[in-house]
């Protein structure tokens, strides 16, 4: 069960607990506050048949209620208060939310919510309340592993959000063997109890990637911010000794572009969502901090990271690229690259397919949505609808969602590839490679790069050309055009959101200095 593993850390690690706002709470006193609130909820009448939605930052409270409501039997729904409003609003229909726990700076967001969720608990003074008033007991409820423990949902970039439950056996095997596949394999983003670790990825999405059960689990320390600028993050960084930290390559950016240097602590990062590339994987090198790269996504939850194989004979400099590319699945995962046919391909074909992934801890459908359900869960796999190759070590490189994916005569285009090749120019700090309808080909590559400095298309043509000649690229991957934006528009998660720049192609410049 979740309450048991604050139980275990609150007795093993009374030294260790979570630093918010430079105010620490050790895990004893955590495991004191979950017990009373969890108590309390529990006699305001949540419980099994409760679905409760926290709209909240990153919090220490936040983090309390993971363990708090998973005692009660409720179903946790972590609210993404980036999304629209009426994508919110669907999300809280679509979960049925019987409850809404607000933190301090989404009231006025939550009295827009009342029609829909009318019981409402607030931070900090009721929420304090119950736990003032709470006895420091769990609740009687019998719990088994199998049982809901939350609702959690995509971020919705090609459409509605989806839903999906995660069972309490689900958050904490992901998340253990997260951990266990950082220790026994060759990787950057290894994982200590020693470490001081900043969660960056807001619980909404897949609980932060299972930050709130790794650190009590191994006994790690947890620094939770709410919405920190980048400077904030290096000035939290640098006073908290932050050792370990996850977030997506736009957050890495913005990091790197606020540090002033080399950090005094080596700071290990895991990093998600979208493809890492060469370009900021060498600037973020460059400044000492360790990268590893991580995937999965809210409808599978964390699936493979990228190590180095056993049976490598690359140098260390050819390593530190590899731990930003190739990822091998966690211990228990099985992925396989599938054609059109969904037939296996060979790791020896070095083709291109879709990534099928099955685990202990993959859903089994979409919430309220047999359509979706019998594309993407077929026999205990998942499609996930991302593109990838495979290779004889073990190893896949994801290429690019399928929906993104770029089709010209025929071939595949390895967009990603393609993006991370772009990075590498100097004065080129974001790109991303869009597909454009071609009455010959089907389909052509065009680029829209965000540069810190005039960077001429030529430049890039050039540079693209000596990648040709070398071999690295195919003569056709070139994009036809060069587009120049000032800043790359995001979605909730923090990604480049590509829809939104194919729907603005036309208005953006290709000139340099416009």
């Amino acid at each position: 069960m979740v309450s048991q593993l604050i139980i275990e850390a609150g007795t093993k690690y009374p030294h260790q607990g979570i630093w918010q706002n430079n105010e620490f709470t050790p895990y004893p006193l955590v495991l004191s506050r979950v017990l009373k609130l969890s108590n309390s909820l529990h006699r305001m009448g949540i419980g099994p048949n409760s679905v409760v939605g926290v709209l909240d930052a990153n919090s220490l409270r936040f983090l309390e209620l993971h363990y708090a409501l998973a005692a009660t039997g409720a179903i946790m729904h972590p609210l993404n208060f980036r999304l629209s409003l009426n994508d919110l609003e669907y999300t809280i229909r679509k979960a049925q939310d019987t409850w809404l726990i607000v933190g301090p700076e989404f009231s006025s967001l939550a009295d827009t919510l009342k029609s829909l969720i009318p019981r409402q608990i607030f931070m900090p003074t009721q929420y304090e309340n119950l736990i003032a008033q709470g006895d420091e007991k769990f609740p009687d409820v019998q719990l088994k592993e199998s049982d809901p423990f939350s609702i959690g949902f995509t971020t919705g970039t090609t459409g509605r959000p989806r839903a999906v439950v995660y069972r309490h056996r689900d958050v904490l095997l992901s998340s253990w063997q997260v951990v266990h596949h950082l220790a026994i394999h060759d990787s950057s983003a290894r994982l200590k109890p020693e470490d001081t670790m900043l969660c960056l990825i807001p619980f909404a999405h897949a609980h932060g990637w299972g930050i709130p059960f790794m650190a009590p689990y191994i006994g790690a320390s947890l620094v939770l911010s709410q919405n920190l600028s980048p400077h904030d993050q290096v000035e939290t960084i640098i006073r908290n000794h932050v050792t370990w930290a996850n977030m997506v390559p736009t957050q890495l950016y913005r990091l790197l572009e606020a540090l002033p240097g080399p950090l005094d602590d080596t700071l290990k990062v895991l990093v998600g969502g979208s493809a890492l590339t060469h370009g900021l994987a060498k600037k973020a090198l460059s400044f000492g901090l360790k990268l590893a790269a991580v995937y999965g996504g809210a409808d599978q939850l964390a699936s493979a990271i990228s190590t180095v194989p056993l049976q490598s004979d690359l140098l260390p400099s050819d390593n530190e690229i590899l731990l930003t590319q190739r990822l091998m699945a966690l211990p228990g995962v099985e992925i396989e690259i599938r054609d059109d046919s969904s037939l296996p391909l060979s790791p020896s074909s070095a083709h291109a397919g879709e990534i099928w992934v099955k685990s202990p801890w993959i859903p089994t459908e979409y919430l309220h949505d047999p359509t979706s359900t019998e594309k993407s869960f077929r026999d205990g796999w998942f499609a996930t609808g991302d593109l990838g190759i495979g290779s004889e070590d073990g190893t896949i490189l994801v290429v690019d969602r399928l929906q993104e994916a770029i089709k010209s005569g025929g071939e595949w285009i390895a967009v990603n590839l393609l993006e991370t090749i772009l990075s590498e120019i100097d004065g080129i700090d974001q790109v991303s490679i869009l597909a454009k309808s071609d009455p010959k080909w089907g389909e052509r590559p065009v680029a829209v790069v965000q540069t810190r400095h005039f960077v001429e298309p030529e430049v890039i043509t050039a540079y693209l050309t000596r990648q040709v000649e070398s071999g690295r690229i195919p003569k056709f991957w070139i994009p036809d055009h060069i587009f120049y934006i000032k800043e790359m528009p995001l979605t909730s998660a923090g990604k480049i959101h590509k829809q939104n720049l194919a729907a603005k192609l036309d208005m953006l410049s290709r000139d340099p200095r416009d």
